[in-house]
């Protein structure tokens, strides 16, 4: 918005840019203001509210941004939940479904060998150890490579986006983890999953439909230099879970984060 000369201020737990005279904000769901009244405000992926690590963020925004109109972008699975939410906050709801904008191509074939890589190719992995690990595929001269991860410095991750995104740039291929899901902006042709398997904090488990959905999303963004996007997987075992998943419906959400300072608030202001 800045470039096109719209001033806005970008606000995460990481960085701070503040622009003279912006009256639009960008923040991360932690740092959403719910003191301040805005006119709109526009809440992405709600289907977070399910999440046990920032669940409550998206909650506290949900039920604590004074908005005279709020969107709530995601997965449709989070529709039911969050219309019986404000029906007890007495909120109108409207409903809208949009459909991507581009298409996106699971492939039948997997990956196989590193000798296979591309152009525009994202290899996600799901541990740093395994994206270094991944990233020595730049050694075998064909390509240079970009890691991507949630702790990555802002600014690092920043100037590796515009340098992934320059055409003119040498390094033409991403090893990141479910990071790039959300958040990041990139032209990938090709998502590769290393693996469908991932840590939860408890134990090893299957991808979810929705994070399968979600990071196979990232390729072939509208508006990237690559109008098609295709997904596969480095292994021939872990397709089918791919294909089944990217047809498949997401499990409606039940259950959101939420906490007593939370209730205690909107009991509160329900009584107001």
């Amino acid at each position: 918005m800045n470039k096109a000369k719209v001033a806005l201020d970008l606000i995460t737990g990481q960085e701070r840019d503040e622009v003279h005279g912006a009256r639009h904000k960008a923040v991360t769901v932690e740092m959403a203001a719910v003191t301040s009244h805005y006119h709109c405000a526009v809440i992405d992926e709600i289907q977070m509210l399910g999440c046990k690590t920032r669940g409550l963020s998206f909650t506290r925004a949900l039920l604590g941004i004074a908005a005279d109109e709020l969107h709530l972008c995601g997965d449709a699975a989070a529709v039911p939940l969050f219309q019986e939410v404000l029906k007890v906050t007495d909120d109108n709801v409207e409903v809208q479904t949009y459909g991507r904008l581009s298409p996106l191509v699971p492939l039948e074939v997997p990956l196989g060998s590193f000798s296979n890589i591309k152009t525009g190719d994202c290899i996600v992995t799901f541990s740093h150890q395994q994206i270094y690990k991944f990233k020595q595929i730049q050694d075998g001269g064909k390509h240079l490579c970009f890691v991507v991860y949630g702790s990555l410095p802002p600014e690092t991750r920043t100037r590796q986006k515009k340098m992934f995104n320059d055409e003119t740039s040498e390094f033409d291929v991403l090893v990141a983890s479910d990071a790039i899901g959300m958040g990041l902006n990139l032209d990938i042709s090709r998502i590769i999953f290393s693996t469908m398997k991932k840590f939860d904090g408890v134990e090893m488990g299957e991808l979810t439909v929705p994070e399968i959905k979600q990071i196979a999303g990232r390729a072939g963004r509208c508006g990237s230099k690559f109008p098609v996007g295709e997904v596969t997987c480095l292994h021939a075992d872990d397709l089918p879970l791919l294909h089944s998943s990217l047809t498949a419906l997401s499990p409606i959400l039940e259950v959101m984060a939420l906490s007593f300072v939370i209730l205690m608030k909107i009991c509160f202001n329900l009584v107001l």
